[in-house]
């Protein structure tokens, strides 16, 4: 601005100062946009966190992508697409991999019966639990169980 301040005392051509009046303008609106972006991304990046903890501290219910855009007031497509973005990981599944992974370590580290982690994990029944447990894994709970509990007690 000094520049062209300058410039303008010194009499250069109206099209000289033209150009240095553009160009500072160009400048100013890059730095402009720049820094909303960067909010932006910040803005995402807390939504994104916040949405971490919310599900860690939730996956006891029966959670779902509706009931954390609602605590969250956001569109459920919008969260959905932000998240994912974000983790290269579809919300919804990673909601069903939280929930596995702490079956995970109430099978291994809990004498808890499946019923009870079920419910635990906001399953209505056991039955649901363990269909959903062995598509997820690939193993039933009580085959994860005896074949993890064991390989767990020779490493103590």
């Amino acid at each position: 601005m000094k520049q062209l301040q300058s410039n303008v005392r010194d009499g250069h051509s109206r099209l000289a100062l033209n150009y240095e009046t553009t160009s500072l303008l160009c400048e100013l609106y890059s730095q402009l946009t720049k820094e909303e972006a960067d909010v932006d991304k910040l803005s995402q990046k807390q939504i994104y966190s916040d949405m971490l903890d919310y599900i860690k501290l939730n996956y006891c219910n029966n959670l779902r992508v509706s009931d954390i855009a609602l605590h969250f007031g956001y569109n459920e497509k919008y969260l959905s697409h932000l998240f994912r973005q974000l983790s290269g990981m579809p919300l919804k599944q990673f909601i069903l991999k939280s929930k596995i992974d702490e079956a995970n370590y109430l099978l291994t580290d809990t004498n808890l019966s499946i019923g009870e982690i079920a419910v635990k994990l906001g399953y209505t029944d056991a039955h649901n639990f363990a269909r959903t447990y062995k598509k997820s894994t690939g193993l039933s709970p009580s085959a994860y169980r005896e074949a993890y509990a064991k390989r767990l007690l020779f490493h103590v």
